[in-house]
């Protein structure tokens, strides 16, 4: 039995064009304790396991989609990506494959971990307010959301999340009997 860390996904998208700048891959983890009233992704709170996949495997994964799909960095979302115990490595093993790393989370930034800090390129960071829905930014929720830079990465591409929300809407198949919609 291997003490290799395991991450909760729920979903992963293997190649998006909306979930920031660039082509990406976008993963979305199980289980969130915030529940913000008016959450996009409800459910993906409960705290079950749901494709509990390692840290060498999900590294794999985004290597191969890298090379396939040249994608520039990778997206986590969810549910709370920083109830990952050790998404930290993870970050750590995508940031040595050359890619880089943006992160959404309810959290406020000062909860924030050092270790994502010092390994995520960009976070969109707070809790979702109903009472303050936002349309005039991308992706961001509410008005109360921050842009979070950890590195100069994105810097340039910060643009892309102070448009207005964008008709952008992808199709993931989770199966044969499951489709949901991602975009705006």
């Amino acid at each position: 039995m291997t003490n290799e860390p395991l991450f909760n996904v729920a979903h992963i998208k293997l190649r998006t064009a909306v979930e920031g700048p660039f082509a990406r891959c976008c993963i979305w983890f199980q289980g969130c304790l915030l529940k913000c009233p008016g959450c996009i992704n409800p459910e993906l709170q409960p705290l079950s396991p749901s494709h509990l996949c390692s840290l060498s495997r999900l590294t794999g994964i985004i290597a191969d989609t890298r090379d396939k799909f040249n994608i520039e960095g990778v997206t986590f979302s969810g549910g709370e990506p920083l109830l990952q115990q050790n998404l930290w490595l993870l970050c750590r093993e995508i940031r040595a494959l050359g890619l880089g790393i943006i992160i959404f989370t309810g959290f406020t930034p000062e909860k924030i971990p050092q270790k994502i800090r010092e390994h995520a390129d960009l976070v969109l960071a707070g809790p979702y307010i109903a009472a303050r829905h936002d349309d005039s930014r991308f992706l961001l929720g509410s008005q109360n959301k921050q842009i979070i830079e950890f590195s100069d990465r994105y810097h340039d591409q910060l643009s892309y999340f102070e448009m207005a929300a964008h008709d952008i809407m992808e199709e993931v198949c989770l199966g044969e009997a499951e489709i949901f919609f991602n975009g705006n």
